[in-house]
């Protein structure tokens, strides 16, 4: 009898963290930016940035130019990591504007779910269109999870990173 109530304990208790994964996506406002919450906020049982994996935003501009569209590469690696997903921002970094979305993104191609690359690693090509009025520095925030694809929250690796961009003068 004690054998059936213990993996039953352990299955009632695993239903609310199973309830936590979302295959379509995360949540909406989670880059850990401006005061918000990171993928850590569900996937939370490994330190964020933990040693072993890299999380890369490529082609950020130092300055940029407005209403130029800039092609962007996140690059997610870790061993293990299964299936991988990302969310982005691109943020005012002060003044009036500080926290309002500076410019505009675009999908380059019909995929809306990940393709895997080499085991372990995924990067994704996505273009941001600079704000058309050079309002201030553009803070850039993005929050990766490298899972496992257990279908829950736990097992996966959150990693953060936040890059600037200045207005050209």
């Amino acid at each position: 009898m004690l054998r059936i109530v213990i993996p039953g304990a352990v299955f009632l208790i695993s239903l609310p963290l199973a309830a936590l994964a979302f295959k379509e996506g995360p949540y909406p406002n989670v880059t850990g930016g401006f005061g918000e919450q990171s993928c850590h906020l569900c996937h939370l049982d490994n330190p964020v940035n933990a040693p072993g994996g890299t999380l890369a935003l490529a082609g950020v501009p130092q300055s940029y130019v407005p209403g130029q569209t800039y092609e962007l590469t996140v690059s997610l690696a870790r061993g293990g990591m299964r299936r991988g997903g990302f969310e982005i921002a691109a943020r005012f970094a002060g003044g009036k504007q500080k926290g309002r979305q500076a410019g505009s993104w675009k999908v380059p191609d019909a995929r809306l779910q990940l393709i895997p690359g080499a085991p372990g690693a995924n990067a994704w090509t996505i273009e941001w269109t600079a704000p058309s009025a050079a309002a201030g520095p553009v803070q850039f925030n993005i929050a990766a999870n490298a899972s496992n694809d257990d279908d829950s929250p736990l097992g996966d690796y959150i990693y953060l990173k936040m890059m600037r961009s200045a207005p050209q003068r």
